[in-house]
């Protein structure tokens, strides 16, 4: 039967390919799944010495973070989780830190920080005048410690000639990721605990090249590579991977993977002698990248090694404290509603404020079956204090997700002490997953009119102590479906399916096979452990969980129509955008621009003719989108989920998952349908009006109540309606009963 299914393969594979398209098979009539000969894959060939190669010490880079790489205002920070291998701790080494700043912020009055497990090891004054600056921060020998360590950058920043609160808002500091990071000449991987500390690329990713073994790549190989590379996202916590598929390991950042039976893998990777199963790291060679190997001498030990892959992750980590913690709230501190959080608890320090304007800001992961609706609301309660002589208009105001969500002034002319003062702000803002909450105090005085002396003692304006407090409330919990908020945040169907998800690409060329690979590899680290995907290459048809990964021309209409897109509009909206070649890696003078822009490094598709438009009740506007997301039910069963991801064509379906995949766009998308621009990664987002709801914890009456309450706020209407409703009865029965009581009068 498996023999039958691969010529069955091989014919859809066949008839499917286009002309002139790439597949992954290679160009024409070839072999299903054999990728092609080509002078690298000759090379591979060849026999591998895995000898470290001497070499001068290079960059590691930082990986990508959900947090703004962009410090706004007068002050701000960022905090990056850093792992050092034991050799790395011992031997010390230096962080190197590139940055471009706005060019009205004060040298003499502004500076950049770099704190270590909480520790303060150097700084230096920032200069936006002079273009991409540099810093160096030497680093002693056991100052790190083995395993994670927190990295922070604290800023500090003045306007050179106005001292309005408003000018505040001119100030910036931003970190480039190509040229941050760290240096040592203990660098390089001597384990596979130690898969945290591989060397990313340029905008953050982890490049992660996936290596066949032998002459034929079939399905059962597919899913065992997607399973070694979700266990490696998951063992190394990469958030943002970029997955892609060759013969050979070539050089460059990342890692390559190998899964196969020794016999098969030693034909192009020198492993020595295998006996039982194995997970082993070769070093990094002038040939190529490290390579991460699962071998046996059968496919049951085989299947043993990649067993000890997913205990890597399964295992405590090692770090310091402050590191550890840093990697729990790496995607946001988890809550489950009735928490009650102090900034104490979030890391803060009480905060002496004598800067104009003051923020901070954290992110909170809620899970992935949340019902933000305004059945309750959040409670910010302050302690602080402020002095007399500030202004009118100082306040301190809270946002969540970017949208206003209240404040409260600072008005009293003699100043004010205040504790537990309550701040109400509404639940209905909050989404499944990630959710960044910024508090922003605005402290202005009269005196700001003209800048004192830089040498000048500034009074604080704000004490804010870290005593502050959220009040989180008990949370509705309650699947809607379909919503690509809670699969992005939790893989959710798939993740707990019964029946096993399909990973469907119609025509497996080589971009298309990267890009699903990617989306495999970051929704097993939303879920938190591998999902076992079964492959499959041609047309999906039927019901289950269903990931589909496809180039638009690739589709069928009825495959189109049963993800909820309009096949005519999406024809219409991309027809001559389907030989579109990817972007090529940013110039300098690119790169500079993206910075100054806030751009997301990894977000450089070319931008589309037409602008990226709202979204209407007839569907998304595909006319400036490099991507659409769209989810729709197929079955009564709670897993009846189809996932589609699409693009004009392969290159840009590649590329616009390796934007989708960057920690500050992967939570952004919504509802039934979300359109993608990868050239700056935003999302536009078109919500189910009539969403399936779906039972994900035991009954309670409270969970009920609450849902309850959720869903007639969510349906303004009808609760006006039955407001209304019950108000008409009451009168009705109020009149009935008047008649009936008392005497007539003749």
């Amino acid at each position: 039967m498996r023999f039958v299914s691969l010529l069955a393969l091989a014919a859809g594979l066949l008839c499917a390919a286009g002309a002139t398209a790439q597949t992954f098979s290679g160009l024409g009539p070839a072999r299903a799944l054999v990728l092609p000969q080509d002078a690298d894959a000759a090379r591979a060939t060849e026999a591998v010495v895995p000898q470290p190669t001497p070499r001068e010490p290079s960059l590691r880079r930082l990986p990508s973070v959900a947090q703004p790489l962009r410090i706004w205002g007068e002050n701000g920070e960022i905090t990056w989780t850093f792992y050092a291998t034991e050799a790395e701790a011992r031997a010390g080494g230096r962080f190197q830190i590139g940055y471009l700043s706005a060019v009205s912020v004060l040298p003499e009055a502004s500076a950049l920080t770099l704190l270590l497990n909480g520790k303060a090891i150097g700084s230096s004054a920032i200069d936006g005048a002079k273009g991409l600056r540099s810093v160096s921060v030497e680093v002693p020998p056991g100052a790190l410690s083995h395993g994670f360590n927190a990295l922070r950058i604290a800023v500090g920043q003045r306007h050179r000639v106005d001292c309005s609160v408003a000018a505040t808002y001119e100030l910036w500091t931003q970190i480039d990721p190509d040229s941050t990071g760290f240096v040592s000449s203990a660098s390089g991987l001597a384990e596979p605990a130690d898969l945290a500390a591989l060397s990313v690329a340029a905008d953050g990713a982890m490049p992660i090249r996936l290596l066949q073994a032998g002459d034929r790549l079939s399905e059962r190989g597919v899913e065992q590579l997607l399973g070694a590379v979700q266990g490696v996202v998951l063992a190394g916590r990469f958030t943002q991977p970029a997955v892609d598929f060759g013969r050979a390991a070539e050089t460059g950042d990342g890692l390559a993977v190998a899964v196969g039976t020794a016999n098969d893998l030693g034909k192009t990777l020198d492993l020595g002698t295998i006996a039982g199963p194995r997970l082993m790291l070769l070093p990094r060679t002038a040939e190529r990248r490290p390579v991460l190997v699962a071998t046996g001498a059968d496919e049951a030990e085989v299947a043993q090694s990649l067993a000890e892959l997913a205990r890597l992750h399964a295992a405590a980590p090692r770090g310091t404290p402050t590191g550890l913690q840093a990697v729990a709230d790496a995607g946001g501190r988890h809550v489950e509603g009735g928490e009650s959080l102090s900034l104490g608890d979030l890391g803060f320090a009480d905060a002496h404020v004598a800067a104009r304007s003051h923020r901070i800001s954290f992110d909170l992961a809620l899970p992935h079956d949340v019902m933000a609706a305004d059945y309750d609301r959040l409670t910010l309660e302050l302690d602080g204090s402020y002095p007399a002589g500030l202004s009118a208009g100082a306040q301190i105001s809270v946002e969540i997700n970017g949208a206003s969500a209240g404040s409260t002034p600072l008005a009293r002319p003699t100043g004010e002490s205040f504790r537990r003062r309550a701040l109400f702000l509404p639940l209905r803002l909050l989404r499944p997953g990630l959710n960044r909450i910024v508090i922003t105090a605005e402290l202005p005085r009269e005196e700001d009119k003209a800048c004192p002396a830089e040498t000048a003692a500034l009074p604080d304006r704000l004490t804010l102590l870290a005593s502050t407090r959220l009040t989180i409330p008990s949370l509705a919990r309650i699947s809607r479906q379909p919503d690509l908020a809670e699969t992005l945040s939790a893989g959710f169907p798939y993740a707990g399916a019964e029946r096993r998800t399909t990973l469907g690409v119609p025509t497996p060329d080589r971009d298309s096979m990267a890009a699903a690979a990617t989306l495999a590899a970051r929704l097993g680290l939303a879920a938190g452990h591998p999902i076992p995907f079964g492959f499959h290459a041609g047309r999906i048809t039927g019901t289950g969980p269903t990931l589909l990964v496809s180039p638009a021309p690739s589709l069928d209409a009825p495959t189109v129509t049963a993800a909820g897109l309009d096949p005519q509009n999406v024809r219409q909206a991309w027809t001559g955008r389907e030989g579109l070649a990817a972007a090529q890696a940013s110039s300098p003078a690119a790169r500079r621009r993206a910075l100054r822009q806030d751009g997301v490094a990894a977000c450089r598709a070319r931008p589309a003719a037409a602008t990226l438009a709202a979204t209407t009740e007839a569907g998304p506007d595909l006319g400036g989108a490099s991507a659409v997301l769209t989810q729709a039910i197929t079955g009564p069963a709670s897993d009846d989920i189809l996932t589609l991801v699409t693009a004009p064509s392969a290159a840009s379906l590649r590329e616009a998952v390796d934007c989708l995949v960057h920690p500050r766009v992967w939570n952004l998308p919504q509802g039934r349908q979300a359109v993608l621009s990868a050239s700056d990664g935003a999302v536009t987002s078109l919500p189910d009006e009539a969403p399936r709801y779906v039972a994900t914890i035991a009954a309670s009456l409270a969970n009920l109540r609450r849902i309850a309450a959720g869903w007639l706020s969510l349906h303004a209407g009808f609760y006006g309606a039955f407001a209304l409703l019950l108000a008409g009865g009451l009168a009705g029965s109020t009149q009935l009963l008047v008649r009936n009581l008392g005497r007539r009068s003749k």
